[in-house]
């Protein structure tokens, strides 16, 4: 039988976002593990997702990249699941969508899946977390997979200009360090360090379940939870090193890569996660560039045409911020381009933005976070985030009471931080 459409109206679509409202969650401790349960009663799926403090920061010049390496290599098998065939057919055959990332901070793997399908989900993203086996020909094998997804990256501009410009702006710092490391460094990397590096990251008291979406039976979920996390060893956790930025000595720098656009980023420091002014910066990021009826995107795109793609975004971390703008420019008409983007961008760093613009940047900012978080993967993703790096979760209603309070004013005040003075270039020509 054909699946019936569910037609949305306003009056459902609002339905759906009251649930998310009113959404409640648990905190618990389960063999020593931090574990978050977010039911979400009318949802058709439900989400496992482990995340661990292993980014790159955690890393140095030597190793850089093993965090990411890592997360690739756990998806070989463990001792119940032995190979990369038996994880995929374990998962493929309930239908589930699995993945992993890894980001400065922090990495994560998951299993999206029907609700009846949740224990088996939950073995096979155990077992290969727990009992990894990393087996040294599927290591040797996997460093080519790597060395072409570098490639891939520095085949393409878009993703190209964030990785240099992280270095420019960052520098030899923790966080100017590449995510997925040097061509050098993935041929170097051997079983012992895998493991090693495992060892001193994936520990009780380094990692944070969730689990949203719809529930079966939570007692049995826990039950499987208690025998599965049981024999991970607590570890005393490695401290993040200490971050001290100095801003670029140039305030402009470029690489060169044959492009048929000119690929640009303009930098300049933001709020980091822990800082209540957080949400205005999000609201100036917005208004500033963030969607159609932004300042970047009608004047510098619609009006004069002179790119495809232009958009602004604020950034946050537990240690720092970033204000960045990007696009892709006529080469022809870049320098004519940039002046007329940093035009733009002074005005509002002047506070030149109308009551009715802050009041469209703040519903929209509103609407995306409460649309973001419909899924049982984005809702897991939201609360795990917080809990494993600021050790609190801020539900939906409180992040949009914030939100709320907030005025023109409080936002005209970051707007300051974009002033000429404080901006940073980086592109490729």
């Amino acid at each position: 039988m054909p699946a019936i459409p569910i037609k949305h109206t306003p009056y459902n679509k609002i339905f759906i976002l009251l649930i998310l409202y009113f959404m409640k969650y648990t905190l618990e401790k389960i063999a020593g593990v931090d574990c978050i349960f977010a039911p979400m009663e009318d949802a058709n799926s439900v989400t496992i997702e482990i995340m661990c403090k292993a980014g790159s920061i955690y890393e140095n010049k030597k190793n850089n990249g093993i965090s990411h390496f890592l997360e690739h290599l756990f998806f070989k098998g463990g001792k119940k699941y032995p190979t990369p065939m038996s994880v995929a057919i374990a998962l493929d055959k309930i239908g589930g969508e699995f993945n992993a990332y890894t980001g400065d901070e922090h990495a994560g793997y998951y299993v999206k899946c029907a609700p009846e399908f949740f224990a088996q989900a939950l073995d096979v993203l155990g077992d290969m977390m727990i009992n990894p086996v990393f087996p040294k020909d599927e290591l040797e094998r996997e460093k080519g997979v790597v060395i072409q997804e570098l490639k891939m990256y520095e085949d393409n501009p878009m993703a190209l200009v964030l990785e240099k410009r992280q270095r420019y702006f960052y520098g030899d710092t923790s966080y100017g360090r590449s995510t997925i490391g040097t061509q050098e460094n993935i041929l170097a990397f051997t079983q012992e360090m895998l493991f090693e590096h495992k060892a001193d990251l994936y520990s009780k008291d380094n990692l944070i379940i969730t689990i949203a979406g719809k529930f079966i039976d939570k007692k049995t979920m826990k039950a499987q939870l208690t025998k599965l996390f049981s024999t991970l060893p607590k570890r005393k956790r490695i401290k993040k090193p200490e971050f001290r930025h100095a801003l670029p000595t140039k305030k402009v720098d470029f690489y060169d890569k044959k492009t048929e656009q000119i690929h640009l980023v303009i930098s300049a420091t933001g709020i980091d996660g822990n800082d209540k002014r957080i949400y205005a910066a999000n609201v100036l990021a917005t208004i500033l560039g963030g969607n159609m009826s932004s300042r970047l995107f009608q004047n510098i795109r619609e009006k004069e045409g002179l790119c495809y793609y232009i958009k602004a975004m604020h950034m946050s971390e537990y240690e720092h911020g970033v204000f960045i703008i990007r696009a892709g420019m006529d080469k022809e008409r870049f320098d004519f381009g940039v002046e007329r983007i940093s035009q733009e961008i002074e005005k509002i760093a002047n506070g030149d933005f109308t009551e009715e613009e802050f009041k469209n940047a703040l519903g929209y900012t509103e609407g995306q976070i409460q649309m973001g978080i419909e899924g049982s993967d984005e809702m897991a993703s939201f609360l795990g985030t917080q809990k494993l790096i600021y050790d609190r979760v801020d539900t939906l209603d409180e992040i949009l009471v914030k939100y709320k309070k907030l005025t023109r004013k409080d936002v005209q005040k970051i707007a300051r931080m974009l002033k000429k003075e404080n901006l940073y270039m980086y592109y490729i020509k």
